[in-house]
């Protein structure tokens, strides 16, 4: 049993737009407000959103850290395992809603000394990598992104993938069948 972190920073947040991204994930941009900037946050941060029913769940943020105007959720509804944190984002959030956040948290940060990065994500598990393509967009190292999912229509974020990782990008589409998938032993060989 882990004891729940003590939030001492929350903010208001106004949602500006909501955007279907395939069957179950949503995109979910927050913005301040007033219109002001909002806290800075690293490649790899999370917020926490307190739902109205009393729940506290972590997204990932997936847009540029240098960008202050918006914080960007990548949301996955899990209709049978989940505790309904998602089920109230996709059924009770809506545009123009104010929901209360807390102020970016990084556990998991990107390895700002690696000379080479080969990021692996499948499905909703792209938000913290794409936060994470823009920074390393930014600087002069080497990296690659191997996106898993079931089918195109079945990658989340797919544009902002190809805007952000370009040529950097290897999709990996299995048709629901994992074997047909990435293979992990050949992209791991030499990391």
């Amino acid at each position: 049993v882990f004891p729940k972190p003590i939030v001492h920073d929350v903010q208001t947040l106004t949602v500006d737009s909501i955007t279907r991204q395939t069957e179950t994930i949503s995109r979910i941009e927050l913005v301040d407000p007033q219109g002001g900037e909002l806290a800075a946050f690293s490649a790899g941060a999370h917020i926490d959103v307190f739902t109205k029913t009393g729940l506290r769940r972590s997204y990932s943020l997936a847009n540029d850290p240098a960008e202050r105007h918006r914080y960007v959720l990548g949301v996955l509804r899990e209709d049978g395992g989940g505790a309904g944190g998602s089920q109230w984002m996709h059924a009770a959030v809506s545009e123009g809603m104010e929901i209360t956040v807390s102020l970016p948290v990084n556990n998991f940060p990107l390895a700002e000394t690696a000379a080479r990065h080969t990021l692996i994500a499948g499905g909703i598990g792209i938000t913290p990598l794409l936060a994470m393509g823009h920074a390393l967009g930014a600087g002069d190292v080497d990296y690659t992104l191997h996106y898993c999912a079931k089918s195109a229509d079945d990658a989340a974020f797919r544009d902002d993938v190809t805007d952000v990782f370009g040529d950097r990008v290897v999709w990996h589409f299995d048709g629901g069948n994992p074997a047909e998938g990435i293979d992990l032993k050949s992209v791991l060989e030499n990391p």
